[in-house]
């Protein structure tokens, strides 16, 4: 067997100074804490994300809901399923196209997420608090901007 040689070898790549990286790791950070406020609600991050997104804009096909949810289709579906059957969800006959399935919030679904709004916007606000209001519109704008940009690598 040969010797492993363990060299101080070092690749030209800051991992640290790397935008996805430091994305990722902020976004993280700030999931990690609003889904652990989310569990006496019963919803994982991604559930609550469905609610918003409904909340917000009713009446949405799956296919426009995985996008808003950050999930693939196949996750996408099992976590309606389960709003659905915790009475949050339902799924409705597209007035337009009688093959399509549109998704809305129960009443229950929007109350519940109506009573999460003032949490989900108090960590917003205690994660961007280091910003002025200007600057908070330009992270916006520019995080927009590089999901956009992104496209063509998904």
């Amino acid at each position: 067997m040969g010797k492993r040689h363990e060299a101080s070898i070092t690749v030209e790549h800051d991992l640290e100074a790397a935008v996805p990286y430091l994305v990722s790791r902020a976004g993280s950070r700030m999931g990690n804490a609003f889904a652990k406020a989310l569990k006496p609600y019963g919803l994982s991050l991604t559930e609550w994300r469905v609610c918003a997104s409904l909340g917000q804009r009713p009446h949405q096909r799956l296919s426009e809901l995985v996008v808003r949810a950050c999930v693939d289709v196949s996750a996408l579906s099992r976590i309606v399923d389960r709003l659905i059957a915790q009475g949050y969800v339902s799924r409705e006959k597209s007035e337009e196209d009688a093959r399509a399935v549109q998704l809305s919030l129960t009443v229950d679904g929007a109350n519940l997420t109506r009573e999460i709004v003032p949490l989900a916007k108090h960590y917003e606000a205690v994660a961007v608090n280091c910003f002025t209001k200007a600057e908070v519109k330009t992270l916006r704008n520019l995080l927009d901007r590089l999901y956009e940009n992104a496209e063509p690598l998904a």
